[in-house]
């Protein structure tokens, strides 16, 4: 009699499949950590608040450090007159113009947007402007303008310095935002030609003269040289040097040229 064949439950290819199934799920649990608490939407909207808090006081602080050194600059301007009466003589301390016309030059240059160097020049400007008395006559222009225009000026005449046109100057200033390059060069001589009875030019800017529409820099030398032919009429031509160069490093070319601009007209040179 034929004996029987014993029945075989599992086949080894199938205990191999198990087997390695088996691995694979210890594997699983070794690998991935048990218990391990859900963060829920709350938690999460909580730590990006605290960060953007924290972030925040940061910067308030800075703003609050910079003002406060903005303020210590401007104080220079003598603002405790009686009745509120501001006048060049007055300003000796630090602002002592030529005369009663003057034109304000801003760089809103795109190197402006750097340790918020246009935030305090629209500061400074506002300061500067409300101290002086409606006998002044003033004008504003800032450079560049667009690719086509190096400067924009703001009436094309200087005007009374009245509470009206006061505010026109501010709408104007507020108005600012840092672009492109740093055309000193044409908007001083543009100046020094067509504002024939300009006393004073003040410009405000952080000294890195570039050509319109170009990063390449223009030659401070050669500008002081043009400036000297063009000035004809004797405008003083006072400098407030903007950035960290104008009060850390005084023999950086910036801090140079903005320097030899200003004694060479008699006019005051002041960096913050």
């Amino acid at each position: 009699m034929r004996k029987r064949r014993p029945i075989e439950l599992f086949s080894i290819s199938f205990l191999d499949l198990l087997s390695g199934a088996l691995g694979a799920v210890i594997i699983l649990y070794v690998a991935i950590p048990k218990n391990k608490p859900v963060e829920t939407k709350n938690d999460v909207v909580k730590e990006v608040l605290e960060q953007n808090l924290k972030k925040s006081e940061k910067e308030l602080a800075k703003i609050k450090a910079e003002l406060a050194e903005v303020t210590a600059k401007l104080a220079l301007v003598d603002s405790s007159k009686p009745d509120g009466v501001a006048g060049g003589k007055n300003l000796d301390i630090g602002f002592k113009f030529k005369g009663k016309e003057i034109l304000f030059i801003i760089d809103t240059s795109y190197s402006m947007i750097e340790e918020d160097r246009m935030g305090q020049v629209k500061a400074g400007m506002k300061m500067l402007i409300t101290s002086l008395s409606p006998e002044y006559k003033l004008e504003v222009v800032h450079y560049p303008y667009s690719d086509r225009a190096p400067f924009k000026t703001l009436w094309g005449v200087p005007k009374e310095n009245t509470a009206i046109n006061q505010m026109d100057i501010f709408d104007f200033i507020y108005m600012l935002r840092p672009f492109g390059g740093t055309p000193t060069r044409d908007v001083l001589l543009f100046a020094l030609k067509n504002y024939t009875h300009l006393t004073d030019i003040v410009l405000l800017t952080d000294g890195a003269p570039t050509f319109h529409n170009s990063n390449k820099k223009d030659d401070v030398y050669d500008i002081l040289r043009a400036v000297r032919e063009e000035n004809g009429n004797k405008v003083q031509i006072n400098c407030i040097g903007v950035g960290s160069q104008m009060t850390k490093d005084k023999t950086s070319d910036r801090y140079k040229f903005l320097s030899a601009l200003a004694n060479e007209s008699d006019g005051f040179f002041v960096g913050f």
